[in-house]
């Protein structure tokens, strides 16, 4: 009798089995298109492999020096403040007041250096400027429990107000010799500003890749709740990460105003989109928990090569921002559908 019990379950399982395998080449197929996705950085890097041959067979003025200088200016510029974007969408928050923290941790770097004030005291005014601001954004969130969006915003036209206010709209110049050399100047024909940035982003990539401490920001994004529990002090870091916004977001204000001899309160408008576009791009989760430094620079590369490039074909400027809009919801489709289990 019970081997006839076991000859039907076999039947049955012989009757089923075709259907799950069906079903099992489905998922693993799934499964692997997944990893795929999951293995942003590497994709990433063939893309802007891909788009920088692509660019060179279009358009012949693409391998000008002129070109790559032009890039490599920009790219600074949004490169900084891309490293502390990414400290803080891995940590499950973001800033929108980035562009008027630079702008303004800028003219209150040129305003000292105008009035005769040493020009490192200067610089270190505007990194408490922009330091500042950044601890008014993580005290604010972390103590009221404001929403990051609306505090950022409000910290946005805070801050760009003052810079309006201060200048009455109007270009600060500055003709001091050693403030234009530091955004103009090289080592080794090699210019000071893309050294910084070199050096900010290994050891801070380092820190988050190995310093237990900075380590706890992923644990914070994946699940803030289970991080407080598990000891971690979430409102802390919270802090920290907005104070390194603002630093970063000084150093490239006062870096880019340098280079233009001058500040300008209405520069940096709307550069906040671009940075959370590269940093969702590379790799970072809106959510939190997800991300790295080197996968958002790529994402910035890419952006900046898909700018360039439009520029070159003759493609207006004005659609670069519907560009940037399309490829942020589209990654973060691709990026909720490869996580999404099966």
């Amino acid at each position: 009798m019970q081997d006839v019990k076991t000859d039907t379950i076999n039947i049955k399982q012989a009757q089923i089995s075709p259907n799950q395998n069906k079903n099992n080449k489905y998922t693993q197929k799934n499964n692997f298109f997944q990893k795929i996705l999951k293995v942003r950085e590497l994709s990433l890097f063939l893309l802007v492999i891909f788009i920088v041959i692509l660019l060179s067979i279009l358009t012949p003025n693409f391998w000008q020096i002129s070109n790559f200088k032009s890039i490599a200016r920009g790219f600074f510029l949004e490169a900084i403040p891309l490293i502390g974007m990414t400290f803080l969408l891995v940590s499950g928050v973001f800033d929108l007041s980035v562009g008027s923290v630079m702008a303004l941790s800028g003219y209150v770097t040129a305003a000292l250096v105008v009035k005769g004030v040493p020009l490192y005291i200067s610089c270190l005014a505007g990194l408490l400027t922009g330091g500042f601001a950044g601890y008014v954004n993580g005290k604010i969130i972390t103590l009221f429990g404001v929403n990051p969006l609306i505090m950022t915003f409000g910290m946005m036209s805070i801050a760009r107000g003052i810079a309006l206010a201060a200048t009455q709209g109007q270009t600060v110049r500055v003709f001091d010799g050693a403030f234009i050399n530091l955004g103009k100047g090289e080592i080794f024909s090699f210019p000071t500003s893309l050294i910084v940035l070199i050096i900010i982003m290994f050891f801070l990539d380092f820190c988050m890749r190995r310093v237990r401490y900075f380590r706890q920001l992923y644990f914070i994004g994946g699940n803030e709740i289970s991080a407080d529990l598990s000891g971690i002090n979430v409102k802390k870091m919270r802090v920290i990460a907005y104070v390194v916004m603002g630093l970063l977001a000084a150093i490239s204000g006062i870096y880019s105003n340098a280079r233009l001899m001058g500040a300008i309160p209405t520069a940096f408008i709307g550069i906040e989109l671009k940075l959370i576009v590269a940093a969702v791009i590379g790799g970072c989760s809106l959510n939190g928990g997800e991300g790295s430094m080197f996968g958002s620079m790529l994402g910035l590369i890419f952006l900046f090569l898909l700018s360039n490039g439009m520029t070159l074909l003759g493609i207006s400027m004005y659609w670069e921002n519907f560009v940037l809009g399309a490829f942020l919801i589209l990654v973060v489709i691709i990026n909720i559908w490869s996580t999404k289990k099966i």
